[in-house]
């Protein structure tokens, strides 16, 4: 190409670029929107964060640590802008609305509940129930909305086209990333820097950066959230077949005749250990389980901070379940149901929830959901209790078969809103969390969730009333604990960052009369509550919790693996 011709090549080449940096500095909603999102709806958790800091450091260093974290969640909002800005006018405007929105309704949560957004979190919102989740919505989040987003919301599909041509769409992409991935390097390596001299910090404090924008921040927690639980999704999708079945993997059977024998496993929601008056508790929250006959308590520990990942990891082997830090643990068998429909269960689901992807899991002959059972003519009208289960199980009772039966009850138990989980006649502790869009105190929400598990002490001993003549053993957990705190009501914070109260569960093993007759059922019974005496006197002995259930739900049916298919060390009822 001749020198003059390259010359005007390069020219206006240059020309365009200007011009097309021009015309992207003439887009500002679409770059202050990031910068909205990233700074404005976050500046209440930047300054929690910076007081958490300041605590262990001076003013200086607090300031700056949390501006270097602002430049890396600014940098990660201005990439998700960036990218989708190449896909063209309407889904610019359309995944920009969802990412408002989105952010906003998480900095609500994050603003007054101190809500920890991640894997967790999503996976409840995109998998609970709309039953329990429009409990946790209220006037306060739709005047959050209309505040914070719907402002945004008009200039975004008010504004007028910015790039028409692909080139202009590419090269805004381009800039986009470079900008963004320039603020993402220069920030992280200064808090990796940073971070060098403080390895004496707390583990709260001193989190990688990566993992601390990752869960902290809008919009990074959410949209990192988002990608793992589609990311598991698809996991599951893929290995659903290929998921190891302990049954077949090893040889397992009952020491004795297990006809007739009922196993009803309840799962609780949200009861964390702490408020059971069984336990120690100032208030006796469970006057009923005190009095109980058979019954063995303990203080136990969930494998996981929300409902579905409880779900996969508590019924499993210990083994097959491998941890990932922040990311979800890989489950990589069939749960213990697999083994005693090998030897013959039948299996029933009754549940007042909708985790119908966990109730296709257990392999049941027979299932109702919340839906189904409040539509039957004798509930119609009637609060939708955790009671309702007990007519059901009557008449699951009252089929008559010579197969040992497994009924699981999937309860709604203590999940907030708590006030709503109880019948009048136990609000026995007052004043009550009524409601969202009430600032509770911390004891009124401890009121009302001390009425839930009083009510559950209810629930359980009428269920072992329902069982008393029969060869029965009841087995009672929740799937993770709960953090009450002043106007504060949650679960699902990542586990390596939950606090205690999130794992604490109970786990109680029942058995009745006629289970006992059973020869050496009265001695597991006897090992069971030696177990339970040897860890509330010896603060050193390891912890109990979901790692023991497939032990000890198959140990206390006097069922044995002669190749390694139980752990001992595990079997409660050893």
């Amino acid at each position: 190409m001749p020198i003059q011709g390259r010359a005007t090549f390069l020219a206006s080449d240059a020309h365009g670029f200007t011009n097309m940096v021009r015309r992207f500095s003439s887009a500002p909603w679409h770059w202050w929107l990031a910068l909205y999102v990233a700074g404005f709806l976050n500046l209440p958790v930047y300054w929690r964060r910076f007081e958490q800091i300041h605590q262990l450091s001076d003013g200086t260093n607090a300031l700056l640590r949390v501006g270097l974290e602002a430049t890396l969640v600014c940098a990660v909002s201005c990439l998700f802008i960036g990218i989708i800005q190449v896909l063209g006018q309407w889904m610019a405007k359309l995944l920009s609305s969802v990412f408002l929105i989105a952010s906003v309704v998480a900095s609500y949560y994050m603003t007054f509940f101190q809500v920890v957004i991640g894997f967790g979190v999503v996976q409840a919102v995109l998998t609970t129930d709309v039953d329990l989740s429009k409990e946790s919505v209220g006037f306060g989040l739709v005047a959050w909305v209309g505040a914070f987003a719907f402002p945004w919301l008009w200039m975004i599909w008010r504004s007028k086209p910015v790039f028409n041509r692909w080139r202009d769409r590419v090269g805004s992409f381009v800039l986009g990333i470079g900008i963004a991935a320039v603020l993402f390097a220069l920030s992280y390596l200064a808090l990796r820097q940073w971070d060098a001299p403080n390895k004496e910090a707390p583990d709260s404090v001193m989190i990688k950066p990566e993992v601390l924008v990752a869960h902290t921040y809008v919009p990074s927690n959410w949209l990192a959230g988002l990608a793992m639980s589609l990311s598991n999704d698809w996991s599951q999708w893929r290995n659903q077949k290929s998921l190891r079945n302990p049954a077949t993997m090893y040889a397992y059977q009952a020491n004795t005749p297990l006809d007739d024998v009922i196993v009803v496993l309840v799962i609780g929601e949200s009861a964390r250990s702490p408020n059971f008056g069984l336990f120690g508790y100032e208030r006796n929250t469970t006057p009923r389980l005190s009095q109980l006959d058979n019954l063995v308590a303990f203080r136990g520990q969930s494998c996981n901070t929300s409902t579905k990942l409880s779900l996969q990891c508590m019924f499993v082997r210990p083994a097959a379940v491998t941890e990932q830090g922040m990311n979800q643990p890989v489950v990589s068998e069939l749960p213990v149901f697999s083994v005693l429909k090998k030897l013959g269960f039948s299996i029933d689901v009754l549940a007042m929830q909708s985790e119908v992807w966990f109730y296709n899991s257990v392999m049941a002959d027979f299932y109702k959901i919340r839906e189904v059972i409040a539509a039957a003519p004798n509930n119609v009208g009637k609060p939708s209790h955790d009671g309702l289960l007990l007519d059901e199980m009557a008449e699951r009772l009252a089929t008559k078969t010579k197969k040992p039966k497994l009924v699981i009850l999937h309860t709604k138990g203590s999940h907030y809103l708590y006030t709503s989980r109880y019948p009048r006649s136990f609000a026995r502790y007052q004043p009550e969390c009524k409601g969202i869009d009430q600032r509770c105190s911390h004891a009124q929400l401890i009121n009302s969730y001390d009425n839930s598990i009083l009510y559950l002490d209810y629930f359980l001993t009428q269920l072992t009333t329902q069982l008393q003549d029969k060869k029965a053993l009841l087995i009672y957990t929740s799937d993770h604990g709960e953090s009450i705190g002043e106007n504060l009501h949650f679960h699902a914070t990542p586990k390596p960052l939950a606090p205690p109260e999130q794992v604490a569960v109970p786990l109680m093993v029942w058995a009745s009369p006629e289970y006992l007759k059973i020869t050496g059922m009265a001695k597991k019974l006897k090992a069971l509550q030696a177990v339970a005496n040897t860890l509330e006197t010896d603060p050193q002995s390891e912890k109990v919790g979901h790692h023991n259930l497939f032990d000890t739900i198959l140990g206390c049916l006097a069922v044995v693996s002669i190749d390694g298919g139980l752990q001992d060390d595990l079997n409660l009822c050893r």
